[in-house]
């Protein structure tokens, strides 16, 4: 068994909500789920903001016992702030999630940024929860490696790294610079990209991250790879696209769904 014998495929969060990730989503929890679970995704990543504003019991009611093993992303500590830890540590409670997803904004430099990463993983410690950071192209921490060096200075024992495939595949990461962090990796995200970028970075990560099978990498090949250096982990599909959110929620799901198994399946 390995990377390319599992069934485990999660919808991460911004996938289904059909607008962009600056915006309320268009479709509504309970709708989602039901979507993720009839297209075949084992599970839905839910986001603090949608928590916070919902109440933990209500949106337990709404999943209706589907799983939301991750929660993302998990803003403030890199700022210092705790935002919207409490509410994310309590619902991961209700709902025995395995993993919340990070990401860099504040351009903090090391030391100081390595100190909030470890106090924000030993709080998420205390509820069992492994921290997943996610290098993105363009970002204050954009390679695995630099990611890497950031856990690595923190000292924490429950972190890792999320390796989405646009951004590993933005920011010219081969296998080979892969391979001394591959025991890192606790996650993948699965999308695709244009061959060209748009001239703007952000437009292009947060309106173009395709759906697998729609641009131009080639991710089965890269699964193959991926499985080669020993990485064994969750698998997500993750879309950010202005043309996948304008799609009837069940075309979406369905789409995402079947472009994450393709990229398995080859």
């Amino acid at each position: 068994m390995g990377l390319l014998d599992r069934t485990d495929l999660v919808a991460s969060y911004f996938t289904l909500t059909g607008e962009h990730m600056s915006k309320p989503p268009r479709h509504s929890l309970r709708d989602r789920a039901r979507a993720a679970e009839a297209a075949g995704f084992t599970g839905l990543a839910l986001a603090p903001a949608e928590v916070v504003a919902a109440g933990i019991d209500a949106v337990v009611a709404t999943l209706g016992g589907f799983p939301a093993p991750e929660i993302e992303p998990l803003k403030g500590w890199d700022s210092g702030g705790r935002d919207d830890e409490e509410a994310v540590f309590a619902l991961a409670d209700a709902l025995g999630c395995r993993q919340v997803t990070t990401i860099q904004f504040a351009g903090v430099e090391e030391p100081r940024l390595a100190e909030r990463f470890a106090g924000m993983c030993a709080r998420a410690a205390e509820h069992g929860l492994t921290v997943g950071f996610e290098p993105r192209a363009n970002s204050p921490v954009s390679t695995p490696a630099a990611a890497a060096a950031l856990i690595t200075a923190s000292g924490a024992s429950n972190a890792g790294i999320v390796l989405d495939a646009y951004h590993v595949h933005r920011a010219g990461v081969g296998p080979e610079d892969l391979e001394p962090y591959a025991h890192l990796v606790v996650s993948v995200q699965l999308n695709d990209m244009l061959a060209t970028p748009r001239p703007d970075p952000v437009e292009d990560a947060l309106e173009f991250r395709l759906n697998p099978g729609d641009g131009v990498i080639d991710l089965h090949s890269w699964l193959i790879e991926l499985d080669r250096l020993g990485i064994d982990a969750p698998l997500a599909v993750e879309v950010l696209s202005r043309d996948h959110n304008a799609l009837p929620l069940s075309e979406a799901a369905g789409r995402a769904a079947a472009g994450g198994r393709a990229a398995l399946a080859g």
